[in-house]
């Protein structure tokens, strides 16, 4: 049950994450729209590996990475990026202004 809501959460996050819709991902995965609902939902229905597949390409993941969270043994970069992101987005104006030096200096 653990990894059914692991796999439904991490879905979830990665078509928020992607800016997608439900019914985008399930077109492009070939996947009907209510057998992709089973998947995100309450039912929490687990793909077979060929679905899983699909949805995983499509979203631009690892299978890997939607069952257990990691990418190659360890957290994937997207998400270490947006936990980044999410840390940015409590700066006032004055820190956001001093790490746009920052990163403009490294950058050249």
């Amino acid at each position: 049950m653990l990894m059914q809501m692991a796999f439904r959460e991490r879905l979830r996050e990665e078509i928020e994450f992607k800016g997608m819709l439900v019914k985008e991902v399930a077109a492009a995965a070939g996947i009907s729209p209510s057998t992709f609902l089973s998947y995100i939902d309450a039912r929490g229905v687990l793909p077979n590996v060929e679905t899983a597949v699909r949805i995983a390409q499509t979203l631009g993941v690892s299978v890997e990475y939607l069952v257990t969270g990691l990418e190659d043994g360890r957290p994937s970069r997207l998400h270490e990026i947006q936990n980044i992101v999410d840390d940015l987005l409590t700066l006032d104006k004055e820190k956001i202004a001093v790490l746009r030096k920052m990163i403009h200096a490294l950058v050249q």
